[in-house]
């Protein structure tokens, strides 16, 4: 047991601490030529597109870096800073700035659970560009694709993901952004629903301030504002689903994508308010405000690192912080709504990867125990999860995910993971959406035999865990840079980027040179697999049964 201990607390699983917490978590001078651009740029109008290292957007003008592949111009304002008597609040109209803004370095994070924060200050954006002028760029005619990050509501950022392969190989715009996450983004009070008729949703409301200074900015930049595809990972994608069932967003994008995050089956919501308000007072109570009459002055008042200290990331239902069903941004629950076509309707991208309850395993019992997970572990875990499903029945799911033996439970444990919350969600978001008329729903399951990460833990091959497909279209994913593909890999990687840009410039995946990727329908619901070995649709009764889905709500 002392070898493992040390094997454990070596290299492969220091790695994946660092990659699972991300999952679940130069100043530019300015000389004289650049400040005569600067004079042109200011006369010329907001929204005209240009080509160099300065843009004229609606609150002033950026400096910019322009490389060999792409512009960035990074940490640009969208709202004005969440402090003071605007913490707990929806986000406000940014503040223009006088002369040059340098947007040449990325901003901080918003204060994160677990960490130690920066700054409130944080409601800002990264575009990234290509650096060549393609007769679309010039006419404002580029798609436009926005990231929301994952991290289950209570970490992320957007300087965490490099989107450079989907932007110089996809010919796209993307936009990564800063939300507020933790109860600085989803703290629901009654006191504060009674100030701005709303709770506990301000992290979905930053996205949407995103989606609007997008709509009104993008231009400059050469994108096409009536082009817009929002798309995450994991709480990035549940962030999508919101945006999707949320009225406010009507009209703000015009495609989905949706990778590992299904709205159903999720322990991240959305809560109903009781189960909010119930986590908020308790939160309340934690930071010292103990007077419901006078607990939102009360963290106002307090220090970030206080509220940072006093906030739990796991609460008596689930995660502790995500949306909530408030009636106004979020009015119903995302299954109810789905399902009877109460939603904004778009072209969807819904997916999942076949492994992904391995990393959650791998890290709340290989890593914390130093150990596997055992049947014990298991038959306590069905229940909890089974009730994200709908309460599905206990009884026939632990007849259908037995331990391998009488001390080790990880494969199974991980498989109930990746079934209820992940995978069958998917399928059954796919399914609702496809029974709409005239709706555009593709869905998939990455399915890489060995993708980057998958050796990290020496207890259990993690496979196509959460999160293992980003390395696949960021070249710097969850704050880490992404590793070596191999060519193999590397052709998946180009297939993926091809899909998931095409998509948002057409509503189809499908363009010359990728394998056919049929529409998930009806009557005839195939799941594309993802893989470096040919990637190819599977029938959705086999992804179904090999998942269980059955049993799944």
């Amino acid at each position: 047991m002392g070898s493992l201990r040390t094997r454990l607390r070596g290299t492969a699983l220091g790695s994946l601490a660092a990659l699972g917490m991300a999952a679940v978590v130069g100043s530019a001078l300015v000389g004289s030529a650049l400040v005569a651009s600067a004079g042109a740029a200011s006369a010329a109008p907001a929204g005209s597109p240009g080509w160099g290292p300065l843009v004229r957007v609606a609150d002033g003008i950026l400096l910019g870096t322009v490389n060999s592949g792409t512009r960035q111009f990074l940490d640009i304002p969208y709202a004005a800073p969440p402090t003071g008597n605007l913490r707990f609040r929806p986000p406000q109209p940014a503040v223009p700035w006088p002369g040059i803004r340098n947007a040449t370095q990325a901003g901080p994070a918003c204060p994160q659970l677990g960490a130690s924060s920066e700054s409130e200050d944080c409601l800002s954006l990264n575009v990234y560009t290509p650096a060549h002028t393609s007769p679309a760029a010039r006419s404002g005619h580029l798609p436009v694709m926005v990231w929301f990050y994952g991290g289950g509501y209570f970490q992320g950022s957007a300087s965490g993901y490099d989107p450079t392969p989907l932007v110089t190989r996809g010919n796209v715009i993307v936009v990564t952004v800063n939300y507020r996450v933790g109860p600085f983004g989803f703290l629901a009070l009654p006191g504060l629903d009674a100030e701005s008729n709303t709770t506990g949703n301000y992290g979905i409301l930053d996205q949407q301030a995103s989606l609007r200074w997008v709509r009104g900015n993008i231009r400059a930049f050469g994108g096409d504002p009536g082009n817009v595809t929002i798309f995450g990972e994991s709480a990035g994608a549940h962030s999508v689903c919101m945006q999707m069932i949320s009225p406010a967003a009507a009209g703000l994008f015009q495609k989905g994508i949706e990778e590992s995050g299904g709205c159903i089956h999720t322990p991240i919501g959305p809560a109903t308010k009781a189960q909010a308000y119930a986590n908020g007072q308790s939160f309340a109570t934690s930071a010292g405000c103990t007077d419901p009459a006078s607990e939102v002055t009360c963290l106002r008042g307090k220090s970030l690192q206080d509220l940072v200290n006093a906030a739990p990331i796991i609460s008596s239902t689930g995660l502790a912080w995500g949306p909530v069903i408030d009636g106004t941004v979020i009015p119903e629950a995302p299954a109810g709504a789905i399902a009877s076509g109460r939603y904004n309707h778009v072209p969807l991208i819904e997916g999942s990867n076949l492994n992904e309850g391995r990393l959650f395993v791998a890290l709340v019992y290989n890593l914390a125990k130093l150990g596997p997970a055992t049947p014990a572990d298991l038959k306590a875990s069905i229940p909890v999860l089974a009730s994200y499903g709908g309460n599905a029945n206990v009884p026939a799911l632990e007849a259908a995910y037995p331990p391998a033996s009488s001390t080790d439970a990880d494969l199974a444990l991980s498989a109930v993971f990746t079934d209820g919350i992940f995978s069958c969600s998917a399928l059954h978001i796919a399914q609702d959406v496809a029974a709409q008329p005239g709706e555009a729903v593709y869905q998939y399951q990455f399915a890489d035999p060995s993708p980057p990460g998958s050796g990290l833990d020496p207890l259990m091959p993690l496979g196509d865990f959460h999160g293992s497909e980003l390395p696949y279209l960021f070249s710097q994913s969850q704050g880490l840079p992404s590793p070596t593909l191999t060519a193999a890999q590397q052709g998946l990687s180009d297939q993926m980027i091809s899909y998931w840009t095409t998509f948002a410039r057409t509503g189809d995946p499908n363009a010359p040179g990728t394998p056919a990727w049929p529409a998930f329908t009806a009557g005839s619901p195939h799941i594309q697999e993802l893989t470096s070995q040919g990637s190819a649709p599977l029938p959705g009764s086999t992804f179904s049964a090999d998942h269980h889905c059955q049993l799944w709500g």
